[in-house]
C-alpha cells in the first residue's frame, strides 16, 4: 500500500522570547513521501485560551493581529476553532490550507557572503473565493524562530523575531499573492561548512480582514545541513503535525 503522509497541526506563531532570550524551537523530524498525497482529512485547531501564558511568539496585547469585538460581529470569532491540513509534496515542498487560504511553501539554499541562508518562498490564494488579510511586518508576512547548531560547538545558537511595522497582505481571490523572506535574521551568522540550520516558520496574522487576524503558529519547518556542495532546505510539517 502506498502511503504519503497528510498531517495536521494547530497553527502557531513565531518572534523573541520573554524573559531573557529568543524561544527555544524543537527538533523535527522529516517526513518521507512515496507517493502522491491524498487529500489530508483536517483535525481541529484549539481556539485560543485566555488563561494560558503567551508564547514569546504571539504579538502583544493591543497590536492589530488582535480579534475585536468588530471582528467578532462582522467576521470569523476570534474563539473558533481553525483547522490547518498538511500535504508534503513530492519532490519537495509543502501546502498548508487554513482558514479558506491555500499556501505552496519552497525553500533554496541561497550563497550569502562566504556562506548560506535559506530562502523561504510562499504562494497565497483563497480557497473560499473571499478575500483575505495577512498581517505584514517591515519582514513581511513570515516570522522566523529557531536555532542554528555550529561545528564544533556543543550548544545551538538561538534566535527569534520581534515584531516591526504594522503592515498588510491582501490576497484576492484565486489570484496567487507571492512572498518570500530570507534567512538570516538580524545578529545571526549565516551558515557555514558543518552548521545546521532549524528553522521554525509562522505567519503574523491571517483573517478575512484585518480586525479579524490571527497568527498561524508553527506554519511550517525548515531545516538544512551545509556538506559538501550545494545544500539542501527541506521544508516540511511541524513536529506537532507528525507527532515524532
Amino acid at each position: 500500500m502506498r502511503i504519503a503522509r497528510s498531517v495536521l497541526v494547530t497553527s502557531c506563531l513565531f518572534a523573541a522570547s520573554c524573559g531573557g532570550g529568543p524561544a527555544t524551537p524543537t527538533a523535527e523530524a522529516p517526513v518521507q513521501v512515496s507517493a502522491p498525497p491524498p487529500t489530508a482529512v483536517p483535525t481541529p485547531e484549539p481556539a485560543p485560551s485566555s488563561d494560558a501564558p503567551k508564547p514569546p511568539d504571539v504579538p502583544a496585547s493591543g497590536e492589530a493581529d488582535d480579534a475585536t469585538s468588530k471582528a467578532e460581529a462582522n467576521s470569523e470569532d476570534a474563539d473558533a476553532t481553525r483547522t490547518v491540513t498538511y500535504l508534503v509534496v513530492p519532490g519537495g515542498g509543502l501546502k498548508v490550507s487554513v482558514a479558506g487560504v491555500k499556501f505552496t511553501v519552497s525553500a533554496v539554499a541561497v550563497k550569502i557572503a562566504s556562506g548560506w541562508g535559506v530562502k523561504v518562498s510562499v504562494v497565497a490564494s483563497a480557497s473560499d473565493g473571499k478575500p483575505h488579510s495577512l498581517a505584514s511586518s517591515k519582514a513581511g508576512p513570515l516570522a522566523f524562530a529557531g536555532t542554528v547548531q555550529r561545528k564544533g560547538q556543543s550548544d545551538p545558537e538561538h534566535f527569534g523575531d520581534e515584531r516591526s511595522g504594522d503592515g498588510e497582505v491582501a490576497i484576492f481571490g484565486d489570484d496567487p499573492t507571492k512572498f518570500n523572506r530570507t534567512w538570516p535574521v538580524k545578529g545571526t551568522r549565516v551558515l557555514g561548512a558543518g552548521d545546521s540550520l532549524d528553522l521554525q516558520v509562522a505567519l503574523w496574522g491571517l483573517g478575512v480582514e484585518k480586525d479579524a487576524r490571527r497568527p498561524v503558529k508553527q506554519f511550517c519547518h525548515v531545516r538544512m545541513e551545509v556538506d559538501k556542495g550545494l545544500p539542501r532546505a527541506i521544508v516540511e510539517p511541524p513536529k506537532s503535525a507528525t507527532g515524532k
